[in-house]
């Protein structure tokens, strides 16, 4: 009996250990594997292109033909040249790709140069002091269910970065597109395209690096947001600079848009930094909400933006615009806190330097916006920085300076536009209500004491507290406009004075005040 019971006791001993054994054989696999998978990380795995036929050094790059696809995650070191031929990237959706460009010159035609088809993230960056190029020839062709329309197309988050530099082009579609998010962190990208330049369906995030862009359709494009924090970008685009439908956030980095038909274009817009300048042949910026028309007659149509009035928050920075449209614009609410604004806006009467269909305050910062008088505005009552805005008795020359000084003759702004005007808004720390202020406008000089935070005179637009004037009443002669006070779309009291042939400039306003408010009849 004692035996059987010594044999059971064996027995079950023998099977315990065997089981541990089994277990630490099991743990032992698991922790190679992911050995494994961290050594495939760190180590560089190369590839060498060649028309005569590529070459890989590992089995997880097949090649076949002109066309190299990596299929793990892992870090992969390109060179070398396909005139005709494709990067794929084909892994797990949870894979971390990164692709380092190092003397890599790509041509597809008809498809993607780099074409991500499965990854969680694919980082696509240049080796230090390397100069690569990547384009897309031809009539897109497509092999799939992805409508593959750019140089390099990724249907996972993209992240650009490196410490060399990067050709990019396309002949019939767009430079950069990520379907997730698209990141600029660092490297030097040169980005040619027909449509888009650097698109993000989900967001653009600009954080560092340097990006010269020039694209047929808007530069910068994002369906949802667009951030830029750091870096240089310089754009030229055949429509919007930089284009989010909802929400454009800048607060550092240098942006220079060359070429526009509108510069910044957004639902909303916030500026708190960076240097930003603009030439645009419409609007400067333009926060458009609703079923903005605003550049529907522009060379893409118009926008599709999301419910909502839109709003220009300018909070930081500094920000000097060309525009031959407005210069800033907003559907909704227009708020100056601070920063630097100067506008050159526009020589026809049918824009202003400033436009909005809302509420405008400003409450700190510099903004100087001169253009045509025609469609003028000043800032609100609700500002707490004064504001003045003059309407010129004639237009004043490219070059001429425009200055306020206080009772002292101290100059507390400057600006020197690059185009003729006759309407000048100007708000600077130190103007403020009850002070007396002296603006100088080219040939222009005259003496204003700010009865209230904001001041207008000229031709029918402005007055003590009031934006642009509307049409004259009963008895006003050819080009009336109304007293001096109301906002735009205001109608005047009677008895209008003579204006321009045009019916909007060179008018001397007499005394009084407009009549009824909130009509927006003659809104542009």
């Amino acid at each position: 009996m004692k035996k059987s019971v010594c044999n059971i006791v064996l027995i079950l001993l023998l099977c315990a250990l065997l089981s541990a054994c089994g277990g630490v054989a099991a743990a032992a696999a698991a922790a190679d594997t992911a050995s494994t998978a961290e050594a495939r990380t760190e180590e560089e795995i190369s590839i060498r292109l060649s028309d005569r036929g590529s070459t890989a050094s590992d089995e997880s790059v097949l090649i076949r033909g002109s066309t190299v696809t990596v299929t793990q995650a892992g870090t992969y070191r390109i060179s070398g040249e396909l005139s005709d031929g494709q990067i794929v990237v084909d892994a797990d959706e949870s894979a971390k790709v990164k692709l380092i460009l190092d003397g890599a010159d790509i041509s597809k035609n008809g498809s993607a140069a780099v074409y991500a088809v499965s990854a969680d993230k694919v980082i696509l960056s240049s080796a230090e002091g390397s100069v690569n190029s990547l384009s897309s020839t031809g009539e897109f062709v497509q092999t799939d269910e992805n409508h593959v329309d750019a140089a390099v197309f990724a249907k996972c988050d993209l992240n650009l970065n490196g410490d060399g530099s990067v050709d990019i082009s396309c002949e019939s579609g767009h430079g950069v597109v990520s379907k997730d998010d698209l990141k600029l962190k660092d490297g030097v990208w040169n980005i040619s395209a027909s449509g888009k330049g650097l698109c993000g369906k989900d967001s653009v995030t600009v954080e560092d690096g340097s990006a010269v862009v020039r694209a047929g359709d808007d530069a910068v494009h994002s369906d949802d947001i667009v951030t830029v924090s750091g870096g240089e970008l310089s754009l030229a685009s055949g429509d919007d600079g930089i284009h989010a439908d909802n929400t454009l956030e800048i607060s550092g980095g240098s942006i220079d848009v060359t070429e526009s038909y509108e510069g910044l274009e957004a639902m909303d817009i916030d500026i708190s930094g960076g240097s930003i300048r603009i030439a645009a042949s419409d609007d400067g910026v333009n926060a458009a909400g609703g079923s903005d028309g605003s550049n529907a007659f522009g060379p893409f149509g118009g926008d599709p933006f999301a419910s909502g009035s839109g709003s220009l928050s300018i909070r930081g920075g500094s920000l000097t615009i060309d525009a031959g449209g407005d210069g800033l614009d907003s559907n909704g609410a227009l708020d100056v806190s601070g920063g630097t604004v100067y506008v050159s806006g526009p020589t026809n009467s049918g824009n202003g330097a400033i436009d909005y269909n809302g509420s405008a305050t400003v409450s700190g910062g510099t903004v100087i916006a001169v253009g045509a008088s025609g469609m003028a505005e000043n800032f609100g009552s609700g500002s707490t920085q004064g504001s003045i805005l003059l309407n010129l008795p004639s237009a004043q020359v490219p070059g001429s300076t425009v200055s306020v000084s206080d009772e002292k003759g101290k100059v507390l702004a400057s600006f020197t536009p690059t185009k003729s005007y006759q309407s000048v808004v100007i708000s600077t720390e130190g103007i403020e209500l009850g002070g007396t202020y002296t603006v100088t406008a080219g040939a222009v000089t005259e003496t204003i004491t700010l009865d209230s935070v904001t001041y207008g005179s000229g031709t029918g637009m402005g007055g003590p507290g009031m934006q642009m004037g509307g049409m004259g009443g009963p008895g006003a002669q050819t080009g009336g406009m109304g007293g001096h006070g109301g906002r735009r779309g205001e109608l005047g009291g009677p008895g209008g004075w003579p204006g321009g042939t045009d019916g909007m400039t060179g008018a001397t306003p007499p005394s009084g005040d407009a009549g009824f408010e909130g009509r927006d009849d003659f809104r542009f």
